[in-house]
């Protein structure tokens, strides 16, 4: 296994649960595939071509490599370090009263938010109050999500999807960076970070590698030529994954009613809810938090 870098650092609230580290990644099709129980439905969790896994021999981090990911609050900016913590006990009731754990699907998710318009309003002012105490700069809303339980990750591109598809028609992307428009690797520091709030009933995970892109960048550029092989913002997972495949991965525990704040433009990452048997309920805002 490859041995940890400094990189970015991660904050955990007191109560959050533990990180976890594993040995590196592995192409999808070069692990035995996970399977998704969804409505009395099994299903074999399906990949895009190039997709890579974490490998699954999580383990408890050494003192050692606590040392390296563990925030220090020294050079602490939104674009080098992971948050977690605990939403505001005031917001967390208003949550409660949705009513979101009796939901089995996204459309019943979608439903108890309309059909509670009065306390969404409430929800969205005490929401907008308490980003706003943590915001370096004006954010906005991402998304309301459910994902699968079980699901070893869970991120997969809907505008892929053919009009009515069904759980066969899902291809899962595998660890991955996000990308704004006109983000190119030596400014994808600049686009902030996001806040994801776990809205279910189980804990559900941030999977993450701790390097920037400009870290992974002058890793590849030892390795092979940049130029040559024309290394961008949008092939450079595939060129790290391929290149560094016993890079370790860490697992972050996402608690119920907690959230976590990462620069996701900004490293290769995922979610999982390996181990769940409920909807994964998550909802995600854009911006530039700093705690």
């Amino acid at each position: 296994m490859k041995k940890l870098k400094p990189g970015i650092k991660i904050y955990l609230n007191e109560k959050e649960g533990n990180v976890q580290i594993n040995s590196g990644t592995i192409h999808h099709a070069k692990q035995i595939p996970n399977e998704i129980i969804f409505k009395n439905q099994k299903f074999v969790q399906k990949y895009e071509p190039e997709a890579h896994l974490p490998k699954r021999d999580w383990r408890t981090p050494t003192e050692e490599e606590s040392k390296i990911f563990t925030g220090d609050h020294k050079n602490k900016r939104d674009y080098n370090s992971v948050f977690t913590g605990e939403i505001p006990h005031d917001i967390k009731e208003l949550f409660i009263k949705l009513d979101l754990h009796s939901a089995t699907t996204e459309t019943e998710v979608f439903d108890r938010f309309r059909e509670n318009e009065m306390l969404v309003s409430q929800m969205n002012d005490k929401l907008n109050a308490f980003l706003e105490s943590i915001s370096l700069a004006p954010f906005k809303f991402m998304s309301l999500a459910a994902n699968f339980a079980n699901s070893e990750i869970v991120s997969l591109d809907k505008r892929k999807l053919p009009p009515g598809y069904t759980i066969h028609d899902i291809r899962f992307i595998g660890v991955h960076k996000d990308s704004s428009k006109d983000m190119t690797l030596h400014t994808a520091h600049k686009f902030g970070n996001r806040i994801a709030f776990n809205l279910g009933q189980e804990s559900r995970y941030l999977l993450i590698i701790n390097l920037s892109m400009l870290q992974v960048y002058d890793m590849i550029k030892k390795k092979i030529d940049i130029k040559e092989n024309e290394v961008n913002n949008k092939n450079i997972t595939s060129y790290f994954l391929k290149l560094f495949p016993d890079y370790p991965v860490l697992r972050i525990e996402h608690k119920p009613y907690h959230y976590y704040i990462a620069p996701t433009d900004n490293c290769f990452h995922d979610g999982s809810t390996m181990g769940t048997g409920s909807l994964d309920i998550l909802m995600t805002y854009l911006g530039k938090f700093l705690l």
